[in-house]
């Protein structure tokens, strides 16, 4: 989860005011409190009128981009963000926005590129310095990464998620004191508002498990901006690690309500329904998710053990393969599956998938030249996409 929460939390540039005298123009402005589907209207419906100047166009563009990546629309914002780019070739901010929505797909070589190119243009864009930060990390370079996040501190020492960031990869290098000074740090900033702030104080909290302060951050959210979708998302994300399956439910439910787009809350609230054993309504949630997000191993794999207590061994065994499938070198995978196949009474396959449980879990304290090339690959692939402090 913490991947999915910061990642999508990163790429936030400010307001785009435009001085005009009617009312579209600012009602097309990405900035922290607008509804995700008001500024994808009244962007549509500048950019088809297309009565403004080029600069104006590039910044609708750049905008909406803002608006769909805001509401897990990655691809849209991709292209419109590119479009803004064709407009106006020195933007360094949707250059830099760009960036994030690759950084989202797990393209990590294009975010760092197109973060590398906001640099360029603008040696003071704190967000692309922090989201190339993320991206080095997901390739595996940590001090490129500290580096990067430094940097970010340097130009505003306030920006929270670049002490989140930052402290995360000196956890991996192992100066774990810096790592909790950096933590720290994080926390005593009060937030300037909106969407950006309070969403990675909250982030913060919720490492050093103090959910309450967390959540009482989300209500801060949402008494601002009352129509975010995320915030509801992740409200009941906090919710959930807090046990308390019944606000996370209805929080999830509003975050769907709020926006389809939102596809982590369907997770949320199936791992919800699942808490509160109501198996049908989770399963329906957990394929929601599949539906929508097919390469996500891990929600087949609570899809499966819901199966799995239903006593439908069958639907969980394809579930685990699944999820075996795309995360190979996960033990609990196949230590489940091999539960599931023992109430077939296949004790054969079962056995067998005890032993790779084992061998897998002992896998990483092995040499990488002994490791079979589909778990070798699987560890490396952990690796590049474990949690940044988002996206998705």
């Amino acid at each position: 989860m913490k991947v999915v929460m910061l990642v999508g939390a990163l790429a936030l540039a400010p307001s785009l005011v435009l001085a005009q005298d009617n009312q579209g123009p600012t009602l097309c402005n990405a900035n922290d409190d607008s509804s995700e589907a008001g500024v994808i209207s009244t962007c549509t419906q500048l950019i088809e009128a297309n009565k403004s100047s080029q600069d104006e166009r590039a910044a609708f563009y750049y905008n909406r981009g803002f608006a769909y990546w805001r509401n897990g629309e990655l691809d849209a914002a991709l292209v419109d963000e590119s479009e803004a780019i064709a407009i106006n070739p020195g933007f360094a901010d949707s250059y830099m926005r760009r960036g994030a929505a690759f950084l989202g797909k797990g393209d990590y070589d294009r975010a760092i590129a197109d973060a590398t190119k906001a640099i360029e243009i603008d040696p003071l864009n704190v967000r692309a310095y922090a989201n190339r930060g993320i991206a080095r990390e997901k390739t595996g370079d940590r001090l490129g990464a500290i580096a990067d996040e430094t940097r970010a501190i340097e130009i505003n020492p306030k920006f929270i998620a670049a002490y989140l960031i930052r402290q995360e990869n000196h956890n991996a290098i192992g100066d774990h004191g810096t790592a909790a000074a950096d933590l720290a740090m994080a926390t005593k900033i009060e937030p300037e508002g909106g969407f950006e702030g309070y969403r990675f104080r909250a982030q913060a909290y919720r490492l050093m498990g103090e959910y309450d302060h967390a959540i009482a951050d989300f209500n801060r959210w949402i008494d601002i901006n009352p129509n975010s979708a995320v915030a509801y998302e992740l409200r009941a994300d906090a919710y959930l690690r807090e046990k308390d399956a019944e606000h996370a439910i209805t929080d999830a439910s509003k975050a769907l309500e709020l926006s389809l787009k939102r596809t982590y809350a369907y997770r949320v609230r199936g791992t919800a329904y699942f808490q509160k054993r109501d198996l049908d309504a989770a399963i329906a949630d957990f394929t929601a998710s599949i539906a929508a997000e097919p390469d996500i191993a891990s929600t087949y794999g609570l899809r499966g053990q819901a199966y799995a207590l239903k006593d439908d061994p069958d639907h969980a065994i394809a579930d685990f393969t699944k999820q075996i499938e795309l995360d190979p070198g996960n033990d609990q995978a196949y230590h489940a599956r091999g539960a599931a196949y023992e109430k077939k009474h296949d004790s054969a396959a079962a056995n067998a998938d005890y032993a790779r449980s084992m061998w897998v879990a002992g896998a990483e304290r092995r040499p990488v030249g002994t490791l079979s090339p589909d778990v070798a690959k699987a560890f490396d692939r952990r690796r590049r996409k474990s949690p940044a402090t988002s996206s998705k």
